[in-house]
């Protein structure tokens, strides 16, 4: 089983175990301290499928994507946020302000700790 497989697999059963005790915000906290877990050639396939799943159309996947791009500074995710925030800023979607407002402070807090680490 590949890095992404597994990834995508505790993604899954998180938000099975979440289902049943509504406690979808443990789903964040947990895919955060996976992530942390990671080898450095695992973090390296996971964050191109934390890419993906920030220009998906599955709102809770850009949720989880998000927080746990945010919370471990993944300078490889921007050029996705920045794909995304475009889109977000020509919908008309119910929460699309609120999810562009979140992915431009992502944007910006890591292209200050981004530019600090290629100093």
């Amino acid at each position: 089983m590949t890095a992404v497989e597994r990834w995508t697999q505790t993604r899954q059963q998180l938000n099975l175990e979440a289902a049943g005790s509504k406690a979808s915000h443990e789903i964040v906290v947990e895919l955060v301290s996976a992530y942390r877990r990671l080898r450095a050639d695992e973090r390296i396939e996971v964050d191109a499928e934390l890419a993906r799943w920030l220009v998906s159309d599955d709102e809770t996947a850009r949720f989880d994507a998000l927080a746990v791009v945010d919370a471990n500074e993944i300078c490889s995710a921007v050029p996705a946020l920045s794909q995304l925030e475009h889109r977000l800023a020509g919908s008309d979607a119910p929460g699309a302000v609120y999810e562009s407002a979140k992915v431009n402070r992502v944007i910006g807090r890591l292209a200050a700790v981004c530019s600090d680490r290629h100093s």
